[in-house]
């Protein structure tokens, strides 16, 4: 029986020989092939939010965890004086256009006042000038009739009287004509007038470029008023989860206190730090397998996005937080971002996974 014994003692040892060779060459082979990380965690960008403003919080619409749409309701501010201040500046604005309003319909008056008194003048002007053409023909009858009665008189046709008639009739009719001539002249100048006074028109539209000037400056101040007002209320830049809310109704703050965190929970992925011993294996579109610590033996295909260009050490300066420690492990690790496949089971930041990155 101790030599049937001792006959299985050489095959059972090659066989565990072969054994450990074999299990050796797979994890060679294995480690040639992928370079596996066991403590990846998911990151995600969070975004902090703050007050705009200084103001009481009037209410807040929104809990931890709740998941809300891009633009949503987050908070609410007590309104009622920057609600006046925009009142105070409509009524400012309504004012200027009416100041505007009464200065155009002046205008408008001004040019109707002057227009009709310009036509009256020049229908004047038309009726003087028919009556001077008249009484200029007229004068020039009595003219001739002066001639020739002169000739008459040379030659005693007759009387002096006669003559005298005809002259002094010479004489009305060109006393009438040069008052005439001066009164058209009066017109002439008086119309002159009219039309310069048309220039006038110059200092209204001054004014009411003034008043559009005033007009533009309240609707800028109004429309920074409106968009303080609008501002005040706190709403998500983002779609996402709220992780926290600092502010609850009531409670004042001030133009950048901290509000509220959220984060976008369709843009995760997965950070894996890797040595750098096996960092030069490592490039971008690599193919990934993750297995998360929360659902183990399920496994998901990821892709290398990109690859840091510094170690973790050097950008927290070779220390862990708050121990003021070197740890030398951080100097040797660089961090590797992988995108997450699309996956039907919940995954929240933080959560750790086992990475494979199939280098070959």
């Amino acid at each position: 029986m101790a030599t049937a014994g001792r006959k299985w003692i050489k095959p059972a040892i090659f066989l565990a020989v072969a054994a450990v060779i074999g299990f050796a060459s797979v994890e060679a082979w294995h480690w040639w092939r992928h370079v596996d990380e066991a403590n990846a965690r998911v990151e995600a960008d969070f975004t902090l939010l703050s007050s705009s403003v200084n103001a009481t919080v009037a209410a807040v619409h929104v809990s931890r965890g709740d998941r809300v749409a891009q633009g949503a309701l987050l908070a609410s501010m007590k309104t009622a004086i920057a609600g006046l201040d925009v009142a105070t500046l409509e009524a400012e604005a309504a004012k200027e256009r009416a100041a505007r309003d009464l200065v155009v319909a002046e205008l408008a008056e001004y040019k109707r006042e002057i227009h009709d008194k310009i036509a009256t003048a020049k229908a004047a002007i038309t009726l003087q000038r028919r009556e001077h053409k008249a009484w200029d023909k007229r004068h020039r009858i009595a003219q001739e009739n002066v001639d020739r009665q002169k000739q008459l008189a040379s030659r005693r046709t007759i009387s002096k009287r006669q003559l005298d008639d005809a002259t002094d009739r010479l004489l009305d009719v060109t006393s009438k004509l040069r008052s005439l001539e001066t009164a058209l002249e009066t017109k002439l100048n008086q119309l002159e007038e009219l039309q310069s006074a048309l220039q006038k028109e110059a200092v209204f539209k001054t004014r009411i470029e003034a008043i559009d000037r005033a007009i533009d400056i309240v609707n800028v101040q109004l429309r920074q008023s409106r968009q303080r007002l609008k501002d005040m209320d706190i709403r998500a830049p983002i779609a996402g989860i709220i992780d926290e809310v600092y502010v609850s109704a009531g409670v004042y703050i001030e133009d950048g206190d901290r509000a509220f965190l959220l984060h976008d929970p369709d843009g995760l992925w997965l950070e894996a730090q890797i040595d750098e011993v096996d960092i030069r294996q490592v490039v971008a579109g690599q193919a990934v397998t993750i297995e998360f610590d929360a659902y183990p033996f399920t496994y998901y295909k990821g892709t290398v996005r990109s690859i840091g260009h510094a170690t973790l050490g050097s950008m927290t300066n070779g220390k862990l937080s708050g121990m003021g420690k070197v740890d030398p492990r951080l100097a040797q690790r660089i961090p590797v971002l992988i995108d997450l496949p699309a996956m039907n089971k919940a995954t929240w930041p933080g959560m750790r996974a086992s990475v494979n990155i199939a280098v070959r």
